[in-house]
């Protein structure tokens, strides 16, 4: 150790500590770096030291020496993530060089604590600006630890005693952000362990501080009101008012607080009340009421549905100039009938029609189709490997030439009596089943009549869900959404659980994917059985997930799945119409493992 070097320590080792700079102040004692050497090696920590000579009077010092002393021994027992441990607390002699201690009069108090590395939450605050979802989810990540330790601590589950502990000056500055963003409460000091202490000695943060500070009391709502405080920091970059009432009309201006309902609104803004009484008790309450802000604000205006289901591309005109539309001159030679055909040709009008209007309005254009990772359209998807209208026309007509009238029209006319359409035709809205050159129908029947249950709109493709034999599985992957959450939904992905990387599977999609979700899928009562493998992936910084699975409304799955242990399902669908799958954090503090839905395969 160098010999310029100022140290502190007990009577008994009074060189125990080397002093290596000031790094603040906490209240009526200075913090400084300092490093211990332990088994030829130095740690950093960090020591508090009150020395006699800022008090007053002898009386003072010996006052502060045995309160000091009573907390320092308390806060020995508070142990858990997200607060600063503490060391060692003594009585010695005062800072000096090596080896003078006994040269130097009066006495000092010490609190020796872990140092933490990272950045003060000031400092971490300034790296950040909220324009993006992922930084505001952050900043109310940091919140939410902070708002569950203080509940911690002024529940009484701290102490073996069940006595409330109290920080006392809680500010940016006592707040430290590692690395992980683990969010760490330290300078706990001089702190009031009980629910109402008072002292003579008043030190305060200016715009942290209650009004109650003034008169020397230290509750837990003098540490909600500093909370409140911090809040407005984090999500405004501005130093808080030092007035209650300035406080609240700040927080209330607040962008993520304005958009707010009446009755939430308030609550929130209870936090800054200049009367204890008012301020919330549950801190983490608290920010949940803030988060329904946070989450649903941009930068200027409160976010909606529309903001959060991207707008699908613009539809092209009913009668677009497609390059399947056959032109007017090339059908010209086709059309026309023999003399002798026309009486039998004029019963049925209306079917003629209908071959040509095969693609509905209402059917996207390709360039609309649904990718994995892509936002939904709503969009029906176009059929594969659709003939040329041409090709249509002509099969068409050349079947009419080869039937005779009377068969015809009574086709004709027993299909209207009995279905209320002209056989073949596609019901409005549906989408189609193109007919091949052959004559042969797309649902696979013989009969050439129109199938019993169209496909609904918005259907994926011929593969998910269209009537008939068709595959007897398929990826739920490959089947648009016809529902989802407001602000989070499922999307296909992949992931890697127990060290097994998939590469097909339905993952949380949104800005509040880590709070909760919803997704729907329209199975047109086709299906059995989905089977799929759910879990937490391997690389998320959470650890759990609840996952419940619905069809038509009822309840099929409800369970957690964690980290470590995916869980392999099969459901039983009983050949319902409406899949939903929904997610959320179990704890409700939206900070939930990234599930993975591996390989959701569809069975008959």
């Amino acid at each position: 150790m160098s010999s310029t070097a100022h140290h502190i320590g007990p009577d008994s080792a009074p060189d125990r500590y080397r002093l290596l700079r000031s790094i603040g102040r906490g209240g009526e004692a200075v913090l400084y770096l300092a490093e211990i050497e332990l088994a030829g090696g130095t740690e950093p920590v960090v020591v508090k030291i009150l020395d006699a000579k800022t008090t007053l009077t002898p009386e003072i010092f010996e006052r502060v020496s045995q309160k000091w002393n009573e907390q320092a021994e308390l806060l020995r027992f508070v142990h858990r993530p997200g607060v600063v441990g503490v060391r060692e607390h003594f009585q010695g002699p005062p800072i000096h060089r090596p080896g003078e201690s006994g040269t130097i009069s009066g006495r000092a108090l010490a609190l020796v604590m872990n140092h933490v590395e990272g950045l003060d939450l000031r400092d971490w605050r300034a790296e950040r600006t909220l324009a993006t979802a992922a930084e505001r989810r952050e900043v109310m990540g940091t919140l939410e630890q902070i708002a569950d330790v203080l509940d911690w601590l002024h529940s009484g589950r701290a102490t073996p005693s069940g006595r409330t502990v109290v920080h006392g000056d809680l500010s940016p500055g006592n707040v430290m952000v590692d690395e992980h963003g683990q969010a760490t409460l330290v300078d706990f000091g001089l702190s009031k362990l009980t629910a109402d202490h008072q002292t003579a000695e008043v030190w305060f943060t200016p715009g942290y501080a209650a009004p109650e500070i003034f008169e020397g009391r230290r509750t837990p709502g003098t540490d909600r009101y500093a909370f409140g405080a911090i809040a407005y920091f984090l999500l405004s970059g501005q130093s808080p008012p030092t007035a209650p009432e300035q406080l609240v009309a700040a927080i209330g201006a607040l962008p993520q607080v304005a958009g707010l309902p009446a009755e939430q609104r308030d609550r929130v803004l209870s936090i800054a009340s200049a009367d204890p009484g008012r301020r919330p008790l549950s801190l983490s309450a608290w920010v949940k009421d803030v988060r329904h802000g946070v989450v649903s604000t941009t930068t200027s205006r409160p976010a909606t549905i529309a903001d959060a289901v991207p707008a699908a591309p613009p539809r092209k005109p009913s009668a677009p100039p497609l390059p399947v539309t056959p032109p007017p001159p090339a059908a010209a030679p086709v059309t026309p009938p023999p003399p002798t055909a026309a009486p039998v040709a004029a019963p049925p009008p209306a079917p003629l029609p209908e071959p040509p209007v095969a693609t509905p309005p209402a059917t996207a254009p390709s360039s609309v189709t649904s990718r994995p990772g892509a936002p939904e359209t709503y969009a029906a998807t176009p059929h594969r490997g659709r003939k040329p209208r041409n090709a249509v026309v002509a099969a068409v007509v050349a079947g009419v030439l080869l039937a005779t009238g009377a068969v015809i029209g009574a086709r004709y006319l027993g299909d209207e009596d009995s279905g209320g359409r002209a056989a073949g035709a596609t019901p409005s809205g549906g989408t189609t089943t193109a007919t091949t050159a052959s004559g042969t129908p797309g649902d696979g029947t013989a009969s050439g009549k129109a199938p019993t249950s169209a496909t609904p709109s918005g259907s994926t493709s011929a593969t998910g869900n269209t009537p008939g034999p068709g595959p007897s599985s398929v990826s739920l992957t490959t089947l648009d959404k016809v529902a989802r959450g407001d602000y989070a939904w499922l999307t296909v992905g992949n992931g890697t659980l127990k060290a097994t990387y998939y590469e097909t599977a339905l993952v949380p999609d949104g800005g509040d994917a880590e709070c909760s979700g919803a997704a729907e899928y329209n199975l047109g009562t086709h299906w059995k059985t989905l089977t799929l493998l759910a879990g937490v992936d391997d690389a998320s910084a959470n650890t759990s997930a609840r996952l419940t699975v619905k069809v038509d409304g009822n309840a099929v799955h409800t369970g957690v799945v964690n980290l470590g242990r995916p869980e392999p399902l099969t459901l039983d669908l009983d050949h319902g119409l409406r899949l939903r799958i929904e997610y959320e954090d179990p704890n409700d503090n939206c900070d939930m493992g990234r599930l993975i839905l591996a390989e959701p395969k569809l069975s008959k």
